[in-house]
């Protein structure tokens, strides 16, 4: 299913750069391979997230992440600050999906 998903939304949207599983230091979804990083535009980024979060049943999607932002599917929460752009989401849209 991730990866059914990371495909509509890489072509959907013509992402170039994505990072799925990887070994992180904080309590992140990507070491069990449900979530992906999405390296984005602003304007691609905003459009990016409210398709995966309008289509988030569809995609199996648990939440999104985006500049500094973190929607469940509650709305947008702000976030506290982590550092840098990348720590912060401001260059990338994190998704992390249900483990189904």
């Amino acid at each position: 299913m991730v990866a059914a998903a990371g495909n509509e939304l890489r072509c959907r949207f013509d992402v170039d750069e994505v990072s799925g599983v990887a070994g992180r230091a904080n309590a992140s979804d990507h070491p069990d391979g449900l979530a992906l990083d999405l390296m984005v535009d602003r304007v691609t980024g905003e459009d990016l997230a409210e398709y995966a979060l309008a289509n988030r049943d569809r995609l199996g999607i648990e939440y999104v992440i985006y500049r500094q932002r973190i929607d469940s599917g509650d709305g947008w929460e702000r976030m506290e600050d982590r550092g840098g752009a990348t720590a912060n989401h401001m260059d990338h849209v994190h998704i992390s999906f249900e483990d189904r």
